[in-house]
């Protein structure tokens, strides 16, 4: 039961006993791992495979790099997640290439593994998929901009003037995670743009009393969702000024902007405030920052 053997790995269909192509590997032998590398994508092998790569480190970056334009999607895409694991910079190109291939449809584990790579220098490939029409590529480069961290932020601002309305939402949801304060005037300017709503609460993420003004402001959009996100951000800054806003939005139409208003309100005077639930009861908010 120990000895996983299994046919159709090779082309003359023989078959493989893994625990000896392992052994194989450790001893270094090239062969075996370029055999191991082959098994990426395998429905069986294919875990023991991608741990057995990755804990070769270093030694099995460019057998990876072989795959990542690899016919097989699974294969490939195996391939260049371990290449992100191992955080690859040699492959960083090579992989970017892939995440601006359309043709590709898991081309979202590029824009994983670039931020698992962690390389500066790929901001603006991660940038530009932003405007992917494949959502989990957008999200994928988000979250890698995000882990890019401070040093991605001056291209982010850069590019946000002249973003499609789809690329703007990620390069503010990616500004207001890094927390950086070089955003607040960028994000100020842009406060009453078609995406406010993410603008609001990116302003929260920042924590800067200077967008107060702004987040009382949007107390009184038109849309909910803008309402509800400056409601949410004006408790964590503590802002007294907002107290007499934050009570006329106790009555707002919508449910959860009533809530979030009592529960700023409550951050902010550090007394119990009870709001108008949906079914007219009148209840205090739950504690979401326990």
């Amino acid at each position: 039961p120990g000895r996983a053997l299994v046919t159709g790995c090779d082309s003359n269909r023989t078959p493989l006993d893994f625990n000896a192509l392992e052994r194989q590997v450790r001893q270094g032998e090239e062969e075996a791992l370029h055999k191991t590398a082959q098994l990426l994508g395998h429905p069986v092998l294919n875990e023991r495979a991608y741990a057995l790569l990755l804990e070769q480190g270093e030694t099995s970056v460019p057998v990876l790099m072989e795959l990542i334009e690899d016919p097989d999607p699974d294969r490939r895409e195996a391939a260049i997640a371990a290449l992100g694991n191992l955080g690859a910079k040699q492959a960083a190109g090579r992989i970017a290439q892939v995440l601006a291939d359309t043709t590709l449809e898991r081309r979202y584990v590029a824009a994983w593994a670039l931020g698992k790579i962690n390389d500066p220098a790929f901001t603006q490939n991660l940038i530009a998929a932003l405007d992917d029409a494949n959502f989990e590529v957008h999200r994928q480069a988000v979250r890698a901009l995000v882990r890019i961290h401070r040093p991605a932020v001056p291209a982010l601002i850069e590019a946000l003037p002249e973003a499609s309305p789809q690329m703007a939402r990620g390069i503010i949801h990616a500004l207001g995670d890094i927390g950086d304060h070089r955003a607040l005037q960028p994000l100020l300017e842009f406060s009453t743009a078609a995406n406010r709503a993410e603008i609001m609460l990116a302003l929260g993420k920042l924590r800067d009393p200077l967008a107060t003004d702004t987040l009382i402001a949007g107390l009184t959009d038109e849309d909910w969702q803008v309402r509800m996100n400056a409601a949410m951000a004006l408790g964590p800054l503590a802002a007294e000024e907002a107290q007499e806003a934050l009570r006329q939005t106790l009555e707002d139409e919508v449910t959860v902007v009533r809530e979030w208003s009592a529960r700023s309100l409550e951050m902010i005077t550090g007394q119990r405030l009870l709001y108008r639930n949906a079914k007219g009861e009148m209840v205090p908010p739950d504690n979401v920052y326990h």
